[in-house]
């Protein structure tokens, strides 16, 4: 098979799409790791730090580090106990998520993993979008949320997880640039099942044409 990673906005519906394309095209499925629940809790410490004249580079490191190690950083990674060591690392993630793409790929949501497994030919990179007041709606509709709700955790996460790329992918650049995927979909615009139903279908040619052996997607948008 091969590897999809999703880079997903708030609201633009990647907890929904990724787990559905990982059914469809079955693979294991590996979430994000950050989650709108961590971004909300560590949003002021991260502005905070931010906003610091001073060179704040290992100030931000610590936040990061210290938040995703109560976050489930490691959860949907198989990686042993003895390999995790004390303190849970990013460079210890990405060696996970490598060893999945060599053993027969998994969709992996967020995580910067577009950058992570940028080189590989077997990897679809996907980025899901959209207007900020449609995905604020979006967030409403699907969550129960009131505007005021909705629009705080989209600053806040859209927030958080641009410093987690910015800190740990200095070199990558900007997370939003279109020339990092294959595919951009305004999933705002377009049914999440469409877009489910693109991405399977592309990941599909795309693992055929690398080499990769190709698993027939199921029927339906799981």
């Amino acid at each position: 098979m091969g590897t999809v990673t999703i880079a997903a906005t708030y609201g633009s519906g990647g907890s929904v799409i990724g787990p559905a394309v990982a059914k469809r095209l079955g693979l294991p499925f590996v979430g994000r790791a950050i989650p709108a629940s961590l971004a909300e809790e560590i949003h002021e410490p991260l502005v905070a730090v931010l906003a610091d004249d001073a060179d704040n580079t290992s100030a931000v490191g610590r936040l990061l580090d210290r938040a995703l190690s109560y976050s489930g950083l490691f959860v949907g990674v198989p990686i042993t106990p003895e390999e995790l060591g004390v303190v849970p690392d990013v460079a210890q993630v990405e060696l996970a998520i490598r060893r999945l793409a060599d053993a027969g790929g998994a969709v992996v949501l967020g995580r910067a993993a577009v950058f992570m497994l940028k080189d590989r030919p077997d990897v679809l990179h996907v980025r899901l979008d959209g207007d900020v007041e449609a995905r604020r709606r979006a967030a409403m509709a699907h969550l129960g949320l009131d505007y005021e709700n909705a629009a705080r955790k989209q600053h806040r996460t859209d927030h958080a997880r641009r410093a987690y790329v910015g800190h740990f992918y200095p070199r990558a650049g900007a997370l939003e640039d279109p020339r990092h995927y294959h595919l951009v979909l305004d999933s705002t615009a377009i049914s999440l099942d469409t877009c489910i139903e693109i991405i399977a279908r592309a990941a599909q040619d795309l693992f055929a044409k690398s080499g990769a052996t190709p698993t027939p997607a199921n029927s339906g948008s799981g």
